[in-house]
């Protein structure tokens, strides 16, 4: 790390660093790795992402981030060093995996998942609460 010109400088290798002293970087690179696999697993199956969708994640992205004009956006992503392609590419990935996950869940036997003691609970809890509101009012 080092002061350039009144400017603080640092480097990746100091960011790795500190994540993998954190315990950060495991989970992080864990994410990276398992989001690729789901989007290649996605790709395979032939799932697309329509540009009106990415368009739609991108909108939704800049209302959640407060970033209300197009140049908003622009000065984000510079500030953060993200590249449009990056931020495109992260956008469709995670429509990628969101589709790939739905594909999983039609396909899936839910009764199998339902068995386990702390799901059952939390559907338990979920219809309690439904019911609770409906109740109440």
């Amino acid at each position: 790390m080092a002061a350039k010109g009144g400017k603080l400088e640092v480097s990746v290798a100091e960011v790795v660093d500190y994540l993998r002293i954190t315990g950060q970087f495991s989970p992080a690179l864990r994410d990276v790795v398992e989001r690729k696999i789901a989007a290649e697993a996605a790709q395979k199956t032939g799932t697309r992402v329509p540009k009106g969708e990415l368009q739609k994640a991108a909108d939704a992205f800049r209302v959640l981030n407060g970033l209300k004009r197009a140049s908003d956006t622009e000065k984000w992503l510079k500030s953060n060093g993200i590249s449009l392609d990056a931020f495109e590419d992260y956008l469709e990935t995670n429509l990628l995996v969101n589709k790939f996950k739905d594909g999983l869940e039609k396909k899936a036997n839910a009764a199998k998942y339902l068995k386990a003691a702390d799901i059952k609970e939390s559907v338990r809890e979920m219809v309690f609460q439904d019911w609770l509101a409906k109740a109440m009012k």
